[in-house]
């Protein structure tokens, strides 16, 4: 009789730990979960701060869609990658697969802050023509031409 009292108590207890035991170990995945969601809300935050900041340091960094290849060469890259540079243009931003095939990611690094791409509409090159005479007449359009008056089509012959 004392054997089936412990073994009993022996059945009630493992019952109880293998409830709690899993219970615990959910609590302790949620909280790593908040946690990691919560470092990785910081995490985006932070890098956009750090991309207004690089760009707000750098009001006279060289945008890579309008430097003329002295001022690309001033920056350090070689005559290679200074004609990449400009037949690959325009760029869309410093992440731009093709701005990234032309500076290889070490160099590109290094440039942070010193470079910048603006939207191409934006971009004013150093060596572009001069812009058209603004005292020029604007063309007048000629005189719209009248309708001429269509005829009717005639119906085809009937027959009986």
């Amino acid at each position: 009789m004392r054997t089936s009292r412990w073994l009993s108590a022996l059945i009630l207890a493992g019952f109880a730990l293998a409830t709690v035991v899993p219970a615990s170990a959910q609590g302790v995945a949620k909280r790593t979960a908040k946690r990691a969601a919560k470092d990785a809300t910081k995490d985006a935050a932070g890098d956009a701060a750090k991309k207004a900041a690089m760009s707000a340091m750098a009001p006279d960094a060289i945008d890579l869609n309008a430097a003329t290849p002295e001022q690309l060469a001033k920056l350090g890259l070689d005559e290679a990658t200074v004609k990449k540079v400009v037949d690959s243009r325009p760029f869309t931003s410093l992440e731009d697969p093709k701005l990234t095939e032309a500076i290889p990611a070490d160099t590109l690094a290094k440039l942070k802050g010193k470079v910048t791409v603006k939207p191409a509409g934006d971009a004013k090159p150093a060596d572009a023509a001069a812009p058209a005479d603004p005292a020029a007449p604007p063309s007048v359009a000629s005189p719209a031409e009248p309708a001429t008056p269509t005829t009717p089509a005639t119906p085809p012959p009937q027959s009986r």
